[in-house]
């Protein structure tokens, strides 16, 4: 019978509908805000929204509410949960070089959301969780600790093949998005070239997001690939800086310089 149930289980474990997805989003939204510290720099605030707001207008065509809010938090990452709400590591925006390459970052996670990224790993890891529960409690295997260890091993691995093809295509809906909002797309490919050296001299700061975004030569062939099929005629028009991307940088700089001070006029909140 408890077989039969869970058997039921996994079946059930399809995507969520765009509502019950956009529902759960709000939950997980809650939770990573509670866990994490959310920025009250305004200004960084602001100029992030105006950014992501360029790519959103000709990325959606699903009505999300959109939601980009920068974490203060060191590590270079930032990552989508459902529903339209992404996460910007300040750590992130200080070091990436241009205003392209940060565009790059926003374009991306909007594309794991328009594309249902989250919402369909979701679905696997329903299954993948009903059915190791499944074998847990018929074989009383799962209490060890060597059985966890590698359940979560094994766990990892399954999802992060799946990523990768997930990381491919928002590469790919990125550039477009990139494009459509009248930005420079290789951003994309020199972030990760960027990032890829970088890496060697400070490992720790970027091991979040290597471990949720897998980078590898190929990545960075494809999206060079990818940026120079657009024609020339099209890239001469593009955005490549900003104004408020400099400002942004150079506050960025002197709050870094004063130990991670917050400058005197961000401290309104959202």
């Amino acid at each position: 019978m408890k077989r039969a149930v869970a058997l039921v289980l996994v079946a059930a474990a399809c995507t969520p509908s765009v509502e019950e997805e956009r529902a759960l989003g709000e939950e997980y939204a809650r939770q990573v805000e509670a866990q994490m510290t959310i920025s009250k720099d305004q200004q960084l605030d602001q100029y992030i929204d105006q950014l992501a707001a360029q790519l959103t207008r000709s990325a959606d065509s699903t009505g999300h509410t959109w939601r980009f809010t920068v974490v203060e938090a060191d590590e270079m990452n930032a990552f989508a949960i459902p529903g339209g709400h992404i996460y910007v590591n300040r750590g992130l925006v200080e070091r990436v070089g241009t205003m392209p390459e940060l565009a790059g970052v926003l374009a991306h996670e909007v594309g794991h959301v328009v594309l249902r990224h989250s919402a369909e790993q979701m679905a696997k890891r329903s299954k993948a969780n009903v059915a190791v529960n499944l074998f847990c409690s018929l074989t009383g295997w799962c209490e060890g600790t060597a059985a966890q260890v590698a359940i979560n091993v094994g766990g990892a691995a399954f999802f992060a093949r799946h990523s990768r093809q997930d990381e491919a295509e928002a590469d790919s809906v990125a550039v477009q998005y990139l494009v459509a909002a009248g930005i420079d797309p290789s951003g994309v490919p020199s972030l990760f070239q960027r990032m890829a050296a970088e890496r060697k001299a400070s490992p720790d700061l970027f091991g979040a997001f290597f471990s949720s975004h897998p980078l590898d030569e190929e990545r960075v062939e494809r999206t060079s690939a990818l940026v120079s099929a657009i024609p020339e005629s099209t890239r001469t028009g593009l955005r490549r800086e900003d104004e408020g991307f400099m400002a942004i940088k150079e506050r960025l700089a002197v709050s870094g310089n004063s130990d991670g001070a917050a400058p005197a006029d961000s401290s309104d909140g959202r």
